[in-house]
């Protein structure tokens, strides 16, 4: 509850130094990706920084991953057999709005582009990418959530509070 109340007071470029190993650890993120051995790369490279990371090779499988556990953040391909990327996420759109998910692509046609605008993606980024810019859209992705999180928290908070009175 402090960090939130400190970002506030301070300029948005310093939210690196706010958001500590603790956020990060607790974040939990499913990736979504057909390509074997990318998935496998990024598993390798998120377990590193994410203590609950998912994986699924198609659409179909992140919605039921999604459904049966917390996830906070989903990267998501495009072009997957069975169940597309973007109709994955307007699915889980519909479901959790808030949720952000991340378009991880090598696609950069302008009709797909304009899907992922449309659902309200929060972010796309380039296949080949590079880590410094993926785990900067990633952790501030995290943070959003941790933000949004402890406001929930603090309400629920207060509301118990004012309930003893």
């Amino acid at each position: 509850m402090a960090i939130v109340e400190h970002v506030n007071d301070q300029d948005s470029s310093d939210w690196k130094e706010l958001f500590g190993e603790e956020m990060r650890k607790n974040t939990s993120i499913l990736c979504v990706e057909d390509e074997a051995i990318i998935l496998e790369g990024m598993k390798i490279v998120l377990r590193r920084r994410f203590n609950k990371v998912y994986t699924a090779t198609n659409g179909k499988e992140g919605i039921e991953i999604f459904e049966h556990n917390k996830i906070d953040i989903i990267i998501t391909d495009i072009l997957m057999p069975i169940m597309d990327g973007l109709e994955m996420a307007s699915k889980i759109k519909k479901i959790s709005p808030d949720t952000p998910i991340l378009v991880l692509t090598a696609l950069n046609e302008e009709p797909f582009l304009k899907k992922a605008a449309a659902l309200g993606l929060y972010d796309y980024i380039a296949k080949p990418y590079c880590d410094d810019e993926f785990f900067e859209i990633l952790y501030k992705a995290a943070f959003e959530v941790h933000k949004r999180k402890n406001k929930a928290f603090a309400a629920a908070a207060e509301t118990d509070i004012a309930g003893l009175m």
